[in-house]
């Protein structure tokens, strides 16, 4: 099956009393608009959205009368971090943004994919923070991190 738009989160059909096969992914492959999925339930989908769309957890890519197939979201490993203040909240975000990677930004804290050059900041900067398993879920704060780009400006390595 091909699946060129997500039909909707799987909160829309909520009370269709609808079986639930689901495709899981981390959060890097939530970004790749092509490619080539397989559920639970051991459905094949070749997905190919249009360009700056993307999947998320909770998309549904297929429907019928008895079932439909949806996305959700691997725990992975990451920093959960607890800024104590809005000054601190601002430089981690900014120390994150500069290291490009993604952060997903929640009411009481800021998850990122663990990476041990962004522990060491935290701890430097004595922010409170812990290593789990959880999923990468909250708001993006930044768009197209960990992708391929060019730009020029210094991350102090002169």
């Amino acid at each position: 099956m091909i699946v060129e738009q997500i039909l909707g989160s799987i909160h829309d059909f909520e009370g269709e009393n609808l079986k639930i096969d689901k495709v899981l992914l981390d959060h890097y492959d939530m970004e790749k608009p092509h490619q080539k999925l397989k559920s639970q339930g051991g459905s094949t989908i070749a997905v190919s959205l249009e360009h700056g769309e993307h999947l998320y957890c909770g998309a549904v890519l297929y429907k019928d009368e008895e079932k439909l197939i949806a996305v959700d979201l691997l725990p992975e490993d990451v920093l959960e971090i607890h800024p104590k203040d809005n000054v601190q909240w601002a430089r981690i975000g900014f120390n994150i943004g500069n290291m490009h990677h993604s952060a997903y930004v929640n009411e009481d804290c800021i998850l990122t994919p663990y990476d041990g050059v962004l522990e060491a900041m935290l701890k430097k900067a004595g922010a409170e923070y812990n290593r789990c398993e959880r999923q990468l879920t909250g708001v993006r704060a930044n768009y197209g991190a960990g992708g391929h780009h060019h730009h020029h400006h210094s991350h102090g390595e002169e």
